[in-house]
C-alpha cells in the first residue's frame, strides 16, 4: 500500500510540469477550461506531440537490415520496447508488443490462449474492471471455447470482494483477469496479495492485469505483482493512442495469436499485426522520457539513480504521493456536499486515499449525469465525463447506464480541486431549487 509522503517532491516543480502540457487550460477551440477527464485520456505532454511529427519526417517506414534507414527503424523499435519494459519493470523489451489499443491487445491475447483454456476449465473476471478486460475473456474463451466464466463481485464500499474472488477460484481456474485500478471508482486492489492467494488455490492459473487506468497514477512492477500479462495505453500516460502488452516471455513463446503465416513466429513480433506506427511509437517514447525529466527535476541535489528503471519508479512514486493530497481534498469536499445531494461511489473515507487513484464517480440527486456535465461546462468551463465509462463497476455492479466521473492527474492543482468543489456546491444547490451562491 502506498504511504503518504509530505510534502511531495512534485510541489516544488509543479508550475514547470503544467507548462509541459499545451492544452492544460484550454480546449481545442481555444476556450478556457479545467480538464477533469484524464480517466478518459490524459493530456499529451509537449514532447510527445512533437515526436510524432519528427518520426514522420525521419524514419524509414519499416524495420530491417542491410539498408541504413531500415536498420535505424529497427533500433528505434528496440529502444521503445526497452523504455516501455523499464516503465513496468519487465525483464526485457522482447516481452513488449504494440497494438492499436489495449482492447485489441486483450482480444488478441484471449484468442492466443484458445488452446490453453477450454471447456473443462474456468476463468475469473471481476465487476471492478474496464470491460476491455472482461469481454475478450467472456466471448473468446467463454462463448467460443466453452470455459466457465465466473464473476468476482464488488463490496458495498466499492472495493474488490477478495473473499468472494477466492471462493470462486479452484484448481480448474486457468485465468484471472483483474484491474490494477478501477476506471469507474478509482479503487486500487492489492494485486500482489491477490495473485499469491489465487496461485495457492490454482498454481497453473494465468493472471492478466489491466493497468491502463493506473498507469498515469503510480509505479507498476510486473515482478512484484507476479502476473503473466499486463497491458497499458499510451494515451493514458501523456502520449498517443496505442496499446502496450507485456507478457512473460516463456508463455509468449507457447501461445498462438492472430498471425499471418509469413510473419515470424517469435515474440513479440508474432503478436503484432501489420506495420507498427512509428509516429505513435515515437510519441510513446517521448511521453515516458517526460517521466525521466520529472524524476530529474524532482530529485534532491546530488540524488543518484541506479538506472532508467529507478528514475521512472521515482517519478511515478512522486506522482502518486502528490495525487494523494488531491484525493484527500476531493473526498473531504464530497463529505461536505453529501447533505446537499451528492453521492460518491467507491471509497469515500479521506483516510483511505492510499487505496484509490484520483478518479471519482458521483451523482447529484434529481439531476441526470449528462445535465450535471452540461452545467459544469456551460457555467464553469469544467470538463468531466459522464456515461458508463466502459466500466463493469458502473454497468454491472451499480447497474446504472451512466454516472458522472471527475478524474485528476498530477498536472492538476489544489486550486483546481477547490474550483471544482465550489462549482459542484452551486450545482447541487440548483438541483434543489436554490439560487447560485
Amino acid at each position: 500500500m502506498r504511504k503518504i509522503r509530505t510534502p511531495s517532491p512534485l510541489e516544488g516543480i509543479h508550475p514547470r510540469i503544467r507548462a509541459r502540457f499545451p492544452l492544460i487550460d484550454r480546449d481545442s477551440q481555444g476556450r478556457q477550461r479545467i480538464y477533469l477527464n484524464s480517466g478518459a485520456g490524459s493530456l499529451m505532454v509537449d514532447t510527445a506531440i512533437e515526436a510524432a511529427a519528427w518520426a514522420n519526417r525521419t524514419f524509414n517506414p519499416m524495420p530491417g537490415a542491410g539498408c541504413a534507414g531500415e536498420a535505424e527503424t529497427a533500433r528505434f523499435h528496440d529502444e521503445v520496447r526497452g523504455i516501455a519494459s523499464d516503465f513496468i519493470h519487465a525483464r526485457s523489451g522482447r516481452e513488449i508488443s504494440f497494438h492499436v489499443s489495449t482492447t485489441a491487445a486483450l482480444f488478441n491475447l484471449a484468442f492466443a490462449l484458445r488452446e490453453t483454456i477450454g471447456r473443462n476449465d474456468n476463468l475469473v473476471v471481476t465487476d471492478l474492471d474496464h470491460m476491455a478486460n472482461v469481454s475478450p475473456w467472456e466471448t473468446v474463451l467463454g462463448e467460443g471455447k466453452g470455459a466457465e466464466v465466473r464473476r468476482a463481485g464488488v463490496s458495498s464500499e466499492g472495493i474488490l470482494d477478495i473473499d468472494h474472488l477466492l471462493t470462486i477460484t479452484d484448481t480448474k481456474t486457468r485465468l484471472l483477469a483483474v484491474t490494477m485500478a478501477s476506471n469507474g471508482f478509482g479503487t486500487v486492489p492489492p494485486l500482489p496479495e491477490i495473485v499469491a492467494a489465487v496461485r495457492r488455490r490454482s498454481p497453473e492459473c494465468l493472471v492478466a492485469v489491466d493497468a491502463v487506468h493506473h498507469a498515469l497514477h503510480g509505479p507498476i512492477d510486473v515482478r512484484s505483482i507476479g502476473c503473466d500479462f499486463l497491458a497499458f495505453s499510451g494515451y493514458k500516460v501523456f502520449g498517443p493512442m496505442l496499446g502496450v502488452l507485456w507478457g512473460n516471455r516463456e508463455i509468449l513463446e507457447k501461445i498462438r495469436p492472430y498471425r499471418v503465416e509469413t510473419n515470424t513466429n517469435e515474440s513479440p513480433w508474432k503478436l503484432e499485426q501489420g506495420m507498427l506506427n512509428n509516429a505513435s511509437l515515437a510519441s510513446l517514447k517521448a511521453a515516458l522520457e517526460y517521466l525521466l525529466w520529472v524524476a530529474d527535476e524532482a530529485a534532491t541535489p546530488g540524488q543518484a539513480f541506479a538506472g532508467r528503471r529507478e528514475r521512472l519508479a521515482f517519478a511515478m512514486t512522486a506522482i502518486a504521493d502528490y495525487e494523494l493530497g488531491l484525493s484527500r481534498r476531493v473526498l473531504e469536499g464530497f463529505r461536505r456536499l453529501g447533505p446537499r445531494g451528492l453521492s460518491c461511489y467507491g471509497l469515500t473515507d479521506p483516510d483511505r486515499c492510499a487505496e484509490r487513484d484520483p478518479t471519482f464517480a458521483f451523482e447529484i440527486t434529481g439531476q441526470p449525469p449528462h445535465e450535471t456535465k452540461r452545467l459544469l461546462w456551460d457555467g464553469y468551463g469544467i470538463q468531466i465525463g459522464d456515461g458508463n465509462h466502459y466500466s463493469a463497476a458502473v454497468y454491472r455492479h451499480l447497474k446504472k447506464p451512466a454516472v458522472c466521473r471527475a478524474s485528476f492527474a498530477h498536472y492538476d492543482t489544489t486550486e483546481t480541486v477547490d474550483l471544482f468543489l465550489s462549482a459542484l456546491e452551486e450545482t447541487t444547490g440548483s438541483s434543489r431549487g436554490e439560487g447560485a451562491r
